[in-house]
């Protein structure tokens, strides 16, 4: 059973409906009015290789291809080359792009002619990223996030050079958090209806006279977290951890495939069968444990070296971050809608955490690259100060959560225990009749040994609160999150409820939002607590609906 309800969202959440760019943010802009212009020249390097190593296996084909040639001949090469060549030169010489009437243009492409424009005051994100060709040659590649949520809507400006990218980043993300002028200079009041997080208001563009010089914001910037290299040890027990040692791993299974073949350490490899099985397996587990932590601190320091958070005085937090590969992000703090407070298990069982933003104008293209990430896996006592001064609701992050009741623990017990009952009658059986070791019946019997323990934690992870300010909801054992979601950002409700939950009164309420996930869950919550949540937390959305 599903019975959503929803109302209308904040205009600046429906990016399709939100008007065009405003007066105040065109005058915001009236100084960064330009010509078309050109990426720096450089760029033709970067893609020289960046294309290059995309052609790298039709380039092996065109040597092979010409060395076996009867003529012997290398024709291919030379015309392989020119092309790559001709290629690269024709996108610097067809991309161009500028700032005109508020909004941002980009014109590329001579045969499939594209014009990409956004207004700049739609401008939800800026990543400034630098490969290490980029940083080589002082570069930048700009990504501006729009308000859609696709690949498609991100207009990409690479490359410039970092100085300019990094002032562009700046107007185009506090281009709104100018002083106005004087009324007295301009006739109009100054009174618009969302003033900047500095409290003072936008400048109004006169409809004669030119308005009196603007007297920007103040430029500095706070900081809230600086990485502490020490974290480091936290790496192998994240599944962040873990993927980038597989990653690692892959990229390296051809070096270490070769090594092996050339016998380095193929006489180590073949030992292993001279000893018992059980001292095979002790040395297997130990080796797999080195690797995986090895790598998994070598992904942790490429992703997270040099990890800051900083928030500047005209409303925005900054993310730099990569050791190879620097990022640098900027997201507006008026579109923050809450926070991800995540505690995965082994980060738990070493007082760790980590912590993401619920942002609008996020997409999941973005959220995936970490331009989400606050805090990197950290102490956990890190992660709650930099939360509570991001929402500035301490009580969000650390009020006790009220527990869904009996019924919601006895179906947490009953979820996890009938596959390991399941799984345990199976092996008995094909023991029985099949006549199937007796130690499969004993390995099958683990499982309704941990699954206890499993279902307990499950249940104290499971819980709400409400504040003034916020709806907290927190479930998981293995994955556990915290979710903060501001309640000024709830567009509306959906509760959800299963043949077997309504026969114990149970039933999934989540929160609808335009940021973030778009949804988040209190999970097997008692079906008058929900209504009573949803009520509180809106009631004129939800009356309409109530018996």
């Amino acid at each position: 059973m599903t019975d959503p309800v929803t109302r209308p969202p904040a205009t600046d959440e429906v990016p399709q409906d939100a008007p065009a760019a405003s007066p105040q943010a065109v005058a915001a802009l009236s100084d960064m009015e330009t010509d078309w212009r050109r990426l720096d020249p450089r760029m033709l390097l970067v893609h020289l290789v960046q294309e290059t190593f995309r052609l790298l296996p039709v380039l092996f084909g065109i040597i092979i291809l010409g060395r076996s040639s009867d003529n012997g001949q290398n024709w291919f090469e030379w015309v392989f080359i020119p092309l790559v060549v001709a290629v690269v030169l024709l996108r610097y010489l067809t991309t161009r792009y500028r700032i005109t009437n508020g909004q941002i243009e980009l014109r590329k492409g001579l045969l499939n002619k594209q014009i990409l424009a956004t207004p700049a005051d739609r401008v939800r994100t800026v990543d400034v990223t630098s490969s290490p060709i980029h940083r080589v040659l002082g570069l930048g590649k700009v990504e501006l996030g729009t308000a859609g949520t696709g690949h498609g809507d991100r207009l990409v400006l690479d490359a410039l050079t970092l100085p300019e990218a990094r002032h562009l980043r700046e107007e185009l993300i506090h281009l709104r958090q100018v002083r106005a002028a004087p009324e007295a200079t301009s006739g109009i009041p100054a009174g618009p209806s969302a003033p900047p997080p500095t409290g003072e208001p936008y400048a109004i563009q006169p409809p004669v006279t030119a308005p009196a010089a603007a007297a920007p914001v103040a430029d500095t910037e706070t900081e809230l977290l600086r990485l502490d290299p020490r974290w480091v040890r936290y790496a192998p027990v994240t599944m962040t951890g873990v993927v980038s040692a597989l990653a690692i791993f892959g990229f390296a299974n051809q070096f270490i495939t070769r090594v092996l073949e050339r016998g380095v350490l193929t006489e180590a490899v073949d030992r292993i069968g001279d000893y018992a099985w059980w001292v095979d397996s002790i040395v297997g587990v130990v080796a797999v444990l080195v690797v995986v932590t090895v790598l998994s601190v070598i992904g942790y320091v490429l992703q997270f070296w040099g990890f800051r958070l900083t928030r500047h005085s005209g409303g925005t937090l900054h993310i730099t971050r990569g050791l190879l590969t620097s990022r640098e992000s900027s997201i507006e703090e008026k579109r923050i809608r809450g926070l991800e407070v995540g505690e995965p298990l082994g980060l738990r069982l070493v007082g760790g955490g980590r912590l993401h933003v619920i942002t609008t104008g996020l997409s999941k293209r973005e959220d995936r690259r970490g331009t989400a990430w606050l805090v990197p896996p950290a102490p956990r006592q890190v992660v709650a100060e930099v939360a509570a001064a991001v929402v500035g609701d301490r009580q969000a992050l650390t009020a006790r959560l009220t527990h869904h009741g009996a019924s919601a623990r006895r179906r947490r017990y009953i979820r996890a225990m009938w596959p390991a009952l399941a799984i345990l009658l199976v092996a008995l059986l094909l023991t029985l009749w099949r006549q199937w070791p007796i130690g499969i019946a004993v390995a099958a019997f683990t499982p309704t040994l941990v699954m206890p323990f499993i279902a307990r934690d499950r249940y104290a992870g499971l819980g709400h609160h409400l504040t003034p300010e916020h709806l907290v909801v927190r479930s998981g054992s293995f994955v556990r999150r915290r979710d903060v979601v501001q309640r000024t950002g709830i567009i509306g409700w959906n509760v959800r409820s299963s043949w077997f939950q309504r026969r114990v009164g149970l039933a999934h309420l989540t929160a609808t939002t335009a940021a973030g996930k778009q949804g988040y869950t209190a999970y097997d919550i008692p079906v008058g607590s929900a209504l009573a949540l949803a009520h509180e937390v809106d009631p004129d959305l939800i009356r309409q609906f109530l018996a």
